[in-house]
């Protein structure tokens, strides 16, 4: 009777296994570190930006010190920094750019930003756009403002105003919460993606300018208004001239409705719908990345907490369905908590390569650091992980 019951439980454990393992498979991929240092705590690449040339990739990431405690083990003033690779993402370079935010964490007061005085080249080959506002780590401004970069990032200029955007009847009474999230759509002509709101609802907004970023207009909400859920954290891609997708993270209040959701703009962004849901999780969200593949594919990943481990979708019609998840990395470790890692962004080099970047505790490096995980977008394959460095 005992032999029988061994074996009834042995072949419920091999199916459960073969389960999770059909549903979830783990690419082949390798992971590097871009940015750590001793007794330091590294995090949230997805509120400071990824920007990418070829095979360049900076990295916009907040650092502080190292201390467990509840919540984020990070403690004194929050610097942002930089990491840089020119090799596609396996070797990376460390910097503070002068003139770049407020490393003492002060306020910004708005005789603080200037006015742009004239039209930028967003189509400049060493263009890059940071905005910043308040509501994350190390940034306090909530009418929002920008540097940018002609350089790929190794001098900044700013801060600027965003135009007079935050007079509009759309945002006049609400705090901008942005991370960087743009697209370039012309010489002059942008479109950002903005979180707003206050403390019972936030949205996502987009917001446009034609005029190389002296002056704004609001075109309209990407996520509908509902009280006690906020939509943050967005990313973008284009489709098409007029057709744009975004991503963003959705929090409810009660917890139970956390999700990756998906919106789409058919009109240049002015109106929105919904185009379903991406992941949704049992616990705490993560906010998602996306990116458009050079074989036209796009591609989500995101942390989840609740598993431990980041994870990803491919999409194959642009948003409509996403495909099955897949395991980037697993094995986090962390010494207190089990859920502070993520906050990834995505970038595709030269050689075809997907390169996430997120923040990550491992049991060889167990403050947090930022990492860096390069695979091929076709393998989807058994582990193989090699933690380099």
């Amino acid at each position: 009777m005992i032999s029988r019951l061994v074996w009834i439980y042995f072949f419920y454990c091999f199916f459960t296994l073969s389960v999770e393992l059909e549903a979830q498979d783990v690419i082949r991929a390798e992971h590097y570190i871009a940015a750590i240092e001793k007794d330091r705590f590294h995090g949230w690449p997805a509120n400071n930006g990824l920007w990418f040339w070829e095979d360049e990739i900076l990295v916009g990431f907040t650092q502080g010190d190292y201390a467990i405690q509840d919540g984020h083990n990070i403690t004194g003033i929050q610097e942002s920094l930089f990491t840089r690779s020119k090799d596609g993402g396996i070797n990376w370079t460390v910097f503070d750019p002068e003139n770049f935010l407020d490393d003492a964490n002060e306020k910004w007061l708005p005789n603080g930003k200037k006015h742009l005085e004239s039209a930028l080249d967003f189509r400049h080959p060493g263009f890059a756009l940071r905005v910043f506002s308040s509501g994350y780590h190390g940034n306090d401004d909530p009418e929002g403002g920008f540097y940018y970069s002609y350089d790929r990032g190794q001098n900044w200029k700013g801060p600027f105003f965003l135009g007079e955007v935050k007079d509009s009847r759309e945002l006049k009474k609400v705090d901008i919460q942005a991370r960087t999230d743009y697209i370039i759509l012309g010489q002059r002509e942008m479109l950002v993606f903005i979180t707003a709101g206050n403390d019972k609802t936030k949205r996502i907004g987009c917001i446009k300018t034609t005029d190389g970023g002296q002056t704004f207009d609001f075109l309209g909400w990407v996520t509908p208004r509902k009280k006690k859920v906020r939509h943050i954290m967005s990313s973008s891609v284009q489709l098409s001239n007029d057709r744009f997708l975004v991503v963003d993270r959705k929090i409810s209040k009660d917890k139970e409705d956390n999700s990756v959701e998906s919106y789409i703009s058919e009109d240049g962004g002015k109106t929105w719908k919904s185009n379903g849901t991406v992941k949704k999780f049992e616990s705490s969200s993560n906010p998602p990345a996306i990116l458009r593949l050079a074989d036209g594919r796009i591609i989500c990943v995101y942390g989840d907490r609740h598993n431990s481990v980041m994870a990803g979708k491919y999409s194959s019609d642009e948003g409509k369905t996403w495909g099955k998840e897949f395991i980037i990395r697993d094995g986090f470790r962390d010494v207190k908590n089990t859920w502070d890692f993520g906050y990834p962004r995505i970038a595709q080099n030269n050689r075809g390569q997907l390169i996430v970047v997120y923040y990550w505790s491992s049991p060889q490096h167990q403050q947090q650091h930022i990492a860096a995980t390069i695979w091929d977008p076709e393998t989807v394959q058994i582990p193989s992980y090699k933690e380099n460095r």
